[in-house]
């Protein structure tokens, strides 16, 4: 779930909001070396990108392309998205006729771009499947999300316990909440059918 259950308007916010989960997760939580972005793409590396791409004879996936401009390559948790000069790196796990630009460490599961005609394929074990870079990055989104609300929970949960709360309380008060809100929903119903 999204923090606040409030998807990503575009891609830009996405990886804005990405980088803000990973740096609380080790601010505020202790996770070490969660996550690390590298500076976005410099004028000259987008000349490069371009020089590259003309070789190639197509583009890059766009949101491939918005990521390093973003951030230049990353390490997210256990995957790392390669950076502009690391792309199409010699890899066991993909034919090559693919360009690598994914990886997570000792598991064989890579996301690359076909030569043949630039779209992204996710391998594993060897098994290609079609694979779509902003839903896989939007899911790491939700997977950094949610690893944030799980942390505020134990926190919060912590601290109601060191302030002498039980869980039988907290769930008594969530029970009192839910009948209250649906009561006023049922109310709130029974008002636009005009009372009955």
């Amino acid at each position: 779930m999204f923090m606040n259950d409030e998807k990503p308007k575009d891609l830009q916010e996405c990886f804005e909001r990405m980088k803000k989960a990973c740096e609380t997760l080790e601010n505020e939580y202790g996770y070490s070396k969660y996550a690390k972005f590298n500076p976005p793409l410099t004028e000259k590396e987008i000349q490069d990108l371009e020089e590259y791409e003309s070789r190639l004879g197509f583009k890059l996936p766009e949101a491939y392309r918005e990521f390093l401009k973003f951030s230049n390559g990353a390490i997210i948790d256990e995957l790392k998205i390669y950076e502009l000069d690391m792309i199409g790196m010699p890899d066991d796990y993909v034919p090559d006729d693919f360009l690598p630009i994914t990886s997570i460490e000792g598991v064989p599961e890579r996301m690359a771009i076909s030569m043949e005609d630039g779209n992204i394929y996710m391998f594993w074990e060897g098994i290609k499947e079609d694979c779509d870079f902003e839903y896989e990055i939007m899911s790491l989104l939700e997977k950094c999300e949610d690893e944030v609300n799980d942390c505020k929970y134990e926190k919060e949960r912590e601290e109601r316990r060191k302030a002498g709360i039980t869980e039988e309380q907290e769930n008594a008060a969530l029970e009192a909440l839910i009948e209250e809100k649906y009561r006023k929903m049922q109310e709130k119903l029974k008002k636009q059918n005009g009372g009955q």
